[in-house]
């Protein structure tokens, strides 16, 4: 059983991440989701079980497997993390919004936060995202020492449900006309890794990232985003610096984050 966790504080974001992971995998039997709660006081308990109960009956409705979890302690961000190491989660699905409110505790840095502990993929869904498939994803890759690796093989497993088109965008504002001889050989490489895909592979030489891959998602009709470290060195600075913003808050589709 594949166990996939939605923290809930019960705001709009939260609540709509949910419903996306809810979409994503109502179909799919041996996929249970987990409605994760977390309270600092337990006067909150009783109303937030209800709360949980109720999404779970509706999200049932829809064809889900569904479980609830409720947890306390000193740190939200530690207290997930270890849950979800302990049901070797499959994924953690969480919502995000650019202004988050102090309600909304799973918004902007919790978001982050959780990206960095490393424990399972994250899929970061953007506030007014509604599920309609995943026919197309974009992969970012540096096209260097391409080789399997546990975050590709995570990936395909996560993909492989849905079984979309698969595009591989390389930025580096040092191509010209055509990508060289080096360039070829590792797109050789992937092409094959990925090769029940047929992936599309696609050199832009732009300097700002961001730009790029805002105008491949528009261009090819891009449903998710993978990041992965092996194929971009991006990725280790992306839950650090003002890129979040760029690309996480001003995104319009999920963004999934793997680690090795």
């Amino acid at each position: 059983m594949k166990y996939i966790i939605i923290p809930l504080d019960f705001s709009l974001t939260s609540l709509n991440a949910a419903h996306y992971a809810a979409e994503m995998y109502k179909t799919k039997e041996d996929v249970t989701l987990i409605l994760y709660h977390f309270y600092n006081h337990a006067n909150e308990k009783e109303t937030a079980q209800k709360y949980l109960k109720s999404l779970q009956q509706e999200l049932i409705g829809l064809g889900c497997k569904v479980k609830i979890e409720l947890d306390s302690g000193e740190k939200f961000i530690e207290r997930l993390a270890a849950f979800a190491f302990a049901k070797k989660a499959f994924m953690i699905v969480m919502g995000i919004k650019e202004k988050s409110t102090a309600i909304q505790r799973f918004s902007g840095s919790n978001v982050l936060l959780m990206c960095e502990q490393e424990i399972c993929p994250i899929l970061i869904i953007p506030e007014n995202a509604v599920y309609t498939g995943i026919s197309n994803a974009l992969i970012t890759s540096e096209l260097r020492f391409v080789e399997e690796t546990p975050s590709l093989l995570t990936l395909k497993n996560v993909l492989g449900y849905f079984k979309p088109a698969i595009h591989v965008l390389n930025v580096d504002p040092d191509h010209y006309i055509s990508p060289t001889e080096k360039y070829n050989k590792e797109k050789e490489k992937m092409e094959a890794l990925l090769v029940e895909f047929d992936p599309s592979f696609y050199f832009m030489n732009l300097y700002d990232f961001h730009e790029a891959v805002e105008a491949l998602s528009k261009s090819q009709n891009i449903d998710m985003i993978a990041i992965a470290p092996k194929y971009h060195n991006f990725f280790g600075k992306l839950f650090k610096t003002l890129h979040t913003k760029k690309l996480l808050y001003n995104n319009k589709v999920p963004v999934l984050a793997i680690h090795e």
